[in-house]
């Protein structure tokens, strides 16, 4: 067995350098060929050969592969599968998939309850559960009967994660895919086409809607328009034209909207008990010390739980925030193409939980080649229907911790993003003579005629009143500053009538108002 001690310890240490200098050693001798081993750092993750010295500089410098280091065996360096680890990790498997079962077996005693008090159905969605648990069993299949490495389920997100990163093409993913299967073992369950594998991954709700659009953004071609040649308003087809022929090509739109369905992923966040568990941080740890180290500390979140007790006694209930910006997917100089993602960050999480990549969700991708601007609210349709319902009535969710089914809900707090993109968001005004979206109509602007722009010169009244800069007339505007500060936006000065029509349009509008910069 190969000492797996010094993995654990700061890369910093000499202790680790020794104990990878060891590892390399050991596995030279057994393994070496040509003088090269593989490399099992972050970067390389087992799949080049290198040098002695290059694998432990590797090591040092990247550390090592978090998926590799985890493993009971490292069989890439010789340790043995042993049977006993094959049948601890089936056993392991086993566990998961019958503890899912018993969980579904719970859901459907609590839907059929849920059901007969309401009077409704539920048989669809037991159903859909049954599905999802029966895929999740075949996905946990070993890729052949003997591997212990990869699963169905692992071996085809780590081929999928290839082909993406580098580009391929479909059909060079299916040349490889019709390759593999006789290189590996008899009764291997690799999928041999691209199109077998989308649709194997969509069944776990990891695919999306592909949702029509204006060219022009005018409107999007789903519900009563699902089946609309052209936008009712700007008279655009909705397909593209042949520009030989100069006919329509029905069956390829000119624009795609993407939506990642947010409900059905933030259901499955319940189904696992370590994320259940974690979705719970925010009901107690609040700072007791005023102290501001988390969203929940924040006036905003203390209003909205005032506002609406019932929903802040249901600790498994969201706080969402939604982030939006736009991006050149081909090439950071050029500017003339522009798609903007749309994020949603759940803050119920602990801070360093809530902003990692893996947890924060990409709901929305708005296609270029131009920015949405002030028509983002009609990409955010089908977005904002989903937050309502979750808002309004609430989606019935299973919850591995309690073992019981609950009803969801959730709220957006609030918006992150630049200034430009605010304005767009919001619906504020942020350039010209009311730039500022706090001060408004009482805006300090000044209009320079040579320049042709506003600039902003209110800045002195923020000084003490006996300033010597009050009364510098030439340095600045050629007046001398008599005014005050304005007042910070507060819930004593807002009104509890206010408040509430703030909150109202944020769940309602579909251009959401940004209470994190209105200091509420």
């Amino acid at each position: 067995m190969l000492d797996k001690s010094w993995v654990h310890l700061c890369r910093v240490d000499s202790a680790y350098e020794r104990g990878a200098r060891g590892f390399v050693n050991a596995v030279s001798d057994k393994l070496g060929v040509n003088g090269k081993i593989v490399c099992p750092c972050a970067r390389c993750r087992n799949l080049d050969r290198h040098t002695s010295d290059q694998v432990v500089s590797h090591l040092v410098i990247n550390g090592m592969d978090d998926a590799y280091k985890g493993r009971p065996d490292w069989f890439h360096h010789g340790e043995d599968n042993s049977v006993a680890v094959v049948e601890a990790r089936d056993r392991l498997w086993n566990g998961e998939i019958l503890s899912l079962y018993e969980a579904a077996k719970c859901l459907d005693e609590d839907l059929v309850i849920r059901g007969a008090q309401l009077g409704e159905s539920v048989e669809g969605e037991d159903m859909k559960e049954d599905e999802f648990l029966a895929k999740l069993a075949e996905a946990e299949t070993p890729l052949y009967p003997t591997c212990a490495s990869h699963s169905k389920l692992s071996a085809v997100v780590s081929l999928f994660r290839i082909k993406s990163q580098n580009g391929w093409s479909d059909k060079s993913f299916d040349d490889l895919l019709q390759t593999l299967p006789n290189m590996l073992p008899e009764d291997n369950v690799l999928h041999t086409s691209t199109y077998d594998v989308k649709k194997f991954l969509k069944s776990f709700d990891m695919g999306y809607q592909k949702i029509h659009a204006c060219v022009n953004d005018c409107c999007l071609f789903r519900k009563k328009l699902q089946k609309a040649e052209s936008c009712p308003k700007c008279k655009s087809s909705r397909w593209k034209t042949n520009m030989h022929t100069g006919e329509f090509k029905k069956g390829v739109p000119q624009k795609v909207l993407r939506y990642f369905p947010v409900i059905p992923r933030l259901k499955r966040m319940f189904r696992s008990e370590k994320v259940a568990m974690d979705l719970r941080w925010h009901f107690s740890n609040k700072s007791t010390d005023g102290k501001l180290r988390h969203p929940v500390d924040s006036v905003t979140w203390k209003s909205m739980n005032d506002k609406y007790p019932s929903f802040a006694a249901e600790e498994r209930n969201l706080r969402l925030g939604l982030s939006t910006d736009g991006f050149n997917p081909f090439s950071m100089k050029n500017t003339r193409y522009s798609c903007w993602p749309v994020l949603l960050v759940n803050y119920n999480m602990a801070p360093d939980l809530c902003m990692k990549e893996e947890n924060i969700m990409l709901s929305l991708l708005i296609p270029g080649p131009h920015q949405p601007g002030n028509s983002i609210d009609v990409y955010l349709e089908p977005l904002i229907e989903d937050l309502k319902q979750l808002w309004c009535i609430g989606e019935l969710t299973y919850d591995a911790v309690s073992k019981s089914t609950f009803t969801l809900r959730a709220m957006l707090l609030w918006t992150i993003s630049d200034f430009p993109a605010y304005g767009n968001l919001a619906g504020c005004k942020v350039k010209g003579r009311m730039g500022c979206p706090i001060c408004g109509k009482h805006t300090d602007s000044l209009w320079l005629s040579h320049g042709r722009k506003f600039v902003f010169m209110g800045h002195r009244k923020c000084l003490p009143p006996l300033h010597s800069f009050r009364g510098k007339k030439t340095w600045f505007d050629g007046k001398t500053e008599h005014g005050t500060k304005g007042r910070i936006l507060t819930e004593n000065r807002l009104g509890k009538r206010e408040l509430l029509e703030l909150t109202y349009h944020l769940i309602t509008r579909k251009k959401s108002v940004n209470l994190m910069k209105m200091k509420i």
